[in-house]
């Protein structure tokens, strides 16, 4: 009996989408490979005949990053990776940072009219409606104290 891998890697490589599929293998891995903050400023963009190009979304990481481009080509050669290019671009990010789930205590009657009297001051519906929310939830989460004397 062969593996199915085994059987399905000569019709990739005949296809050419070899390159393709590590490439997506790589994305899928890459906040494991690569811890934060370095992998929320750089992210793969094209995989090529053993050449990685990766996206930096800013000159400063660039120029850091490309003392590393050796140790970003080693930590992926597992993929077939040999050389690794970096270049201005757009970093797309696989996950969010995770965040931490918060309890929202319950406003008080009080707390809520305090926050009407605000937003009744603002013309904009569309601001007043933004600062209401951010007012509610910076409340709810304890991280404002409103005093009534």
């Amino acid at each position: 009996m062969n593996r199915a891998g085994d059987l399905l890697k000569p019709i990739i490589k005949n296809l050419g989408i070899e390159d393709n599929l590590r490439l997506a293998e790589i994305k899928k891995d890459w906040n494991n490979l690569f811890k934060d903050p370095l992998s929320f400023h750089m992210f793969p963009s094209k995989l090529s005949a053993g050449e990685i190009l990766i996206n930096v979304d800013s000159a400063v990481w660039l120029q850091e990053l490309n003392y590393y481009r050796d140790d970003i080509a080693k930590k992926l050669s597992k993929y077939g990776v040999k050389e690794a290019r970096l270049r201005l671009g757009r970093v797309l990010r696989n996950t969010k940072p995770e965040v931490k789930s918060q309890k929202l205590k319950r406003l008080s009657t009080q707390e809520i009219s305090y926050i009407n009297e605000v937003v009744f001051k603002i013309h904009d519906p569309d601001l007043r409606e933004t600062v209401k929310k951010a007012l509610e939830k910076a409340i709810a989460l304890k991280k404002t104290k409103i005093r009534f004397d």
